[in-house]
């Protein structure tokens, strides 16, 4: 069913003069190609993860996590995950126990721990292989028959020959192995290394847990004193062994002691440059050298580089050392180190020791360095002063870089974008966040295709965040409307302009929130529920002048009952108004009441004192028989569509010919340069539309629904008027950990493609935290 008019308000005609006619709807491309992009997950890591692997921009990460990695849902990523240098990838179905240790040369990655199943149906006792698709056991992995506890690997390390397996166990494969084994790649077999390690102390076994490579000699360190098995070399806690031979050199001086005990080693790092040994752990000696939990073996003689202390005590632990860039990297549990007082992560520039950033507020249980100087950084910690690092960041030498590059009000990937402006190889965002990526932000910032520039800080407000609703470009500058009262540090009300370097108001700007812009003829049209522009009454719709730097009313300024939430423009003239609201008022009297939700107004029309000079009604639309909700208008060719909240279109109680309207699931369409009819479009969706865009003759929808006519589309679909035909974007957007996800905003550029804004933790699949990209050139969509 079709209906079709329009009236002016002053003389009741039925469609306004000088609309454009004749203009053909473009055909749309046949496919929706494309996929999803993945920069733009949440940087969070899941609670405890232990280790990490590093190859190039590669990052594999292993514990105990089995949600909330990237606030995506629980069992996404099963204790393992791989940072491909854009976005998370899931590693097949995981591992059903904590992961301690991960090691990475050429295509493999190996881990290990306590588990003894990976992908959900590979035996593999604690130890086990991905080849970047599917995961393998690895020669019968690692075991303890005799005991039903406590085994599991804790150290890997690997030099394209030998896999070398720490950790507690008796048995590697078939071979009896103490606690330490070697794996020849090329042959698949086991041997003992040298009869690996034991503890005068204890019929138990022993525990490795670090190693450290240096060409064909592994340093082990952990909890033991003799090498080479229970009858092995004396050595307290440290020896290395011949790859080759299973020699055994116990470290000098005794190795570490605490307090005239056997000390323990919990973390290694090789300085590859000098061949220094950083050794970490529990222990008050190094040889004869005093030392509390940190000493360096350098040339056969110990030396200290400052005491790990806790609150003045020898209780600190050292859980995991790096060398990179030429500075060695500690983490932990600690207060003070060499008595400069840093907490948790630390860094010696072989002078000093010195904080990371602004510190982390908790444990770092691992580190691996990375190309450039910095460190992957893992642990229990939150945050680095004011910036959230939940779990996981990479310090880059000189700052913090975050997995993941999208926007968030919370830890766990929370916060909204409501607009979205592409520019360049990038988009302007606007909405409710605090953070950007690695970057603090105030609900505004742009991304450069690379990285994100908060935009002198963005908007704020007296109380809690401010929050942008619309963004609109007009003559190279960004104009951002929402509700705050400052931008940049300035004040402005609820409207800025931002030039690229600085924030500016406009005027006094706005009484109340702005939802809507628009521009036409070189001015601003603002929507929203303002009752001033400046100090022009301007009942909710307003324009401003960049050329004179002032604000005017729209006609003679009637008064909307309710929000206008949309503005759209047609033919260069005709500026149309949509909302939720019915009446127009003056004075606090009704002067119209018969809107549902939409009107026209003439851009050209002259001032006037009358009251509705240059508005025109438009057919409404109207939910369970009350107003309907417009969220958005967007043109297409010669046809102007509405999207919204209602489940009747077309409705039009005054005019020459009144109308009641026809079924319309929250989307109809205006053919303006057509015959002027009015009709549903390919069945609408199942909930309400939110924000339309014009792609490439085609129409984009997005918004809270699950199907879009008879097609799954989860909250994102293109509608080809041509074929009158919906496709889905992919997998469209996913609730993850959310439980609920629903898009605010749409907008394309050819060069990138289509960007939507909203609610949601990922997009096709993969993390994507309130922002996703579908199409144009960039990394590909997510693998299974």
């Amino acid at each position: 069913m079709t209906s079709s008019g329009a009236a002016d308000l002053g003389g009741l005609r039925q469609r306004p003069p000088s609309l454009p006619a004749g203009v053909p709807a473009q055909r749309a491309a046949a496919a929706a190609g494309g996929a999803w992009a993945r920069e733009h997950g949440a940087p969070v890591l899941g609670p405890d993860p232990l280790a990490a692997a590093v190859a190039g921009d590669q990052v594999w990460v292993g514990g105990g996590f089995t949600y909330g990695v990237a606030a995506m849902a629980s069992g996404t990523y099963q204790r393992v995950a791989h940072w491909d240098g854009t976005g998370w990838r899931r590693m097949g179905e995981g591992v059903d126990g904590t992961v301690h240790a991960l090691a990475v040369h050429g295509g493999d990655v190996w881990a290990g721990g306590e588990f003894t199943v990976a992908d959900g149906r590979v035996q593999a006792l604690r130890l086990a292989r991905w080849d970047g698709a599917a995961w393998h056991a690895v020669a019968g992995g690692v075991s303890d028959p005799e005991r039903t506890y406590g085994t599991r690997v804790a150290a890997l390390a690997c030099d394209g020959r030998t896999l070398v397996v720490g950790g507690v166990f008796t048995r590697a494969g078939d071979v009896p192995a103490a606690s330490l084994a070697a794996l020849d790649l090329a042959t698949g077999t086991w041997s003992d290394l040298g009869g690996g390690v034991a503890s005068s102390w204890s019929s138990e076994p022993s525990e490795v847990r670090a190693l450290a490579l240096h060409g064909r000699t592994v340093w082990v360190g952990g909890r033991f004193d003799l090498a080479g098995g229970a009858g092995g070399v004396p050595c307290g806690g440290l020896a290395a062994v011949d790859l080759d031979t299973g020699a055994w050199t116990p470290a000098p001086g005794g190795g570490l002691t605490d307090d005239g005990t056997t000390g323990g080693v919990t973390a290694l790092a090789l300085d590859p440059a000098t061949g220094a040994l950083h050794v970490g752990g529990s222990f008050t000696r190094a040889g004869d050298v005093g030392a509390w939990n940190l000493a360096v073996l350098r040339d056969g003689r110990w030396s200290s580089l400052g005491d790990v202390s806790s609150y003045g005590g020898t209780s600190a632990s050292v859980e995991a050392l790096a060398v990179s860039g030429g500075r060695l990297f500690l983490g932990g549990g600690f207060t003070a180190v060499g008595g400069a007082a840093v907490e948790h992560l630390a860094q010696w520039d072989g002078a000093a020791w010195s904080g990371v950033g602004e510190g982390l507020d908790n444990v770092v249980r691992a580190l691996a360095p990375v190309e450039g100087g910095g460190v992957v950084v893992l642990g229990d910690f939150g945050v680095s002063g004011t910036l959230r690092l939940e779990h996981g960041a990479v310090w880059t030498g000189t700052g913090w870089r975050t997995f993941g590059q999208g926007v968030l009000s919370d830890p766990y990937g929370g916060g909204t974008v409501s607009a979205v402006v592409p520019v360049g190889d990038g988009a302007y965002v606007g909405g409710l966040f605090d953070q950007a990526g690695h970057l603090p932000a105030g609900s505004v910032a742009r991304w450069d295709g690379t990285g994100w520039d908060t935009m002198a800080g963005g908007v704020g407000a007296a109380i809690s965040h401010g929050q942008v609703f619309a963004m609109l470009e007009l003559d190279g500058d960004l104009y951002v409307a929402g509700r705050f009262d400052t931008a940049g540090g300035r004040v402005v009300r609820n409207i800025a302009r931002w030039d690229g370097a600085a924030w500016h108001p406009l005027g006094d700007g706005l009484s109340d929130a702005a939802h809507a812009l628009a521009a036409v003829g070189g001015k601003l049209y603002v929507g929203g529920t303002f009752a001033l522009a400046g100090r022009v009454a301007a009942g909710h719709l307003a324009c401003w002048d960049p050329a004179a730097q002032e604000w005017s009313a729209v006609g003679g300024a009637p008064t909307y009952d309710h929000d206008i939430r949309a503005l759209e423009v047609v033919g260069d003239r005709w500026l149309v108004v949509g909302g939720t609201f019915q009446r127009f008022f003056a004075q606090g009297t009704t002067v119209v009441e018969g809107l549902w939700g939409l009107c026209l107004f003439d851009t050209a029309h002259e001032p006037s004192e009358d009251l509705l000079r240059g508005y025109h009604l438009l057919e409404g639309v109207s939910r369970y028989g009350a107003p309907g909700w417009v969220h958005a208008l967007r043109v297409v060719g010669g046809d102007l569509y509405v999207g919204g909240w209602f489940d009747v279109a077309g409705i039009m109680a005054l005019g020459e010919r009144p109308s009641a309207g026809f079924p319309a699931s929250n989307l109809a369409v205006w053919h303006f340069a057509g015959d002027g009819t009015w009709e549903g479009v390919g069945g609408g969706t199942d909930r309400q539309v939110q924000a339309l865009a014009a792609v490439d003759g085609a129409l984009v929808a997005a918004g809270w629904f699950a199907t879009a006519g008879a097609t799954g589309a989860a909250r994102v679909a293109r509608y080809d008027p041509g074929t009158r035909s919906w496709e889905p974007l992919g997998d469209g957007l996913g609730d993850g950990a959310r439980g609920g996800s629903w898009a605010l905003a749409v907008a394309h550029h050819p060069a990138t493609g289509v960007w939507v804004g909203g609610e949601f933790p990922e997009a096709g699949g993969a993390p994507s935290a309130n922002l996703a990209r579908w199409g144009g050139p960039g990394p590909e969509g997510v693998s299974p």
